[in-house]
């Protein structure tokens, strides 16, 4: 048998590495999957991706909108702002991916593994921004910080009480209506209210004197006076003049 030519022989062994590479052997992402090239700020809106190896591929920036991404795996891929609204990512795998300000808006994500992944201005499928993995800010230095606890102290106002409560006599002569004067002083009040009979009260300080102005019809009429406070009006108290 005349024995083949060792150059011959290394064509053949060089052409069957060529054709294991092409096969995609090296278990690395593919270059190009349905005509979509596998690289940053590709383009590639609904791409059909279906089943595609693309673990540790930069896609950074690209425009996969609308795209079929169901049982594609994408573990360690880089998506930072990448573009994947509407796009089906069904029973996939994103563990460990970057999907820094990605934009999932719209996408139908259900099965798909996300353990890992960075999600640090990622626009969710309902619009919300998730920036629950977002690095610490201030750099990488981890510090620790002692947080003391801040004790909150609920303070309830004293109420509010007249202490002093003066009215004068109601002399009426032959007049309709008279002036009564009134002294008054409180404890915690803030303001008080003076009212003659259930006229609409008027409106004084805590402390101090005034005059109100009493009907001479021969009946008795109740002055009365209702301090006030932030917590509230305190309890009234009623004097009854007549003439």
């Amino acid at each position: 048998m005349t024995p083949i030519p060792v150059l011959r022989l290394s064509l053949v062994a060089l052409a069957a590495a060529f054709a294991v590479a092409g096969c995609g052997g090296s278990g690395g992402p593919d270059s190009s999957v349905n005509g979509c090239d596998i690289q940053p700020s590709t383009s590639c809106p609904n791409a059909d991706l279906s089943g595609a190896d693309l673990s540790g591929a930069d896609l950074s920036q690209a425009d996969l909108s609308g795209a079929n991404l169901e049982d594609a795996n994408l573990e360690d891929a880089n998506l930072t702002q990448a573009n994947l609204s509407n796009a089906s990512i069904v029973d996939a795998n994103l563990s460990n991916a970057n999907l820094t300000s990605a934009n999932l808006t719209g996408a139908t994500i259900t099965g798909t593994s996300f353990d890992g992944a960075t999600l640090c201005g990622t626009t969710r499928t309902n619009g919300t921004t998730d920036d629950s993995s977002c690095p610490p800010s201030g750099g990488t230095t981890s510090e620790t910080t002692t947080t003391e606890s801040t004790e909150t102290t609920t303070t309830t106002s004293a109420a509010a009480e007249v202490t002093s409560f003066d009215v004068g006599d109601l002399t009426c002569g032959a007049a309709t209506t008279a002036p009564v004067q009134v002294q008054w002083e409180t404890e915690n009040a803030t303001a008080v209210e003076i009212a003659v009979d259930s006229f609409t009260p008027a409106g004084y300080g805590p402390s101090g004197t005034a005059t109100v102005t009493v009907p001479c019809d021969g009946e008795s009429h109740d002055v009365t006076i209702t301090p006030r406070s932030d917590a509230g009006p305190g309890e009234p108290e009623t004097k009854t003049v007549s003439s």
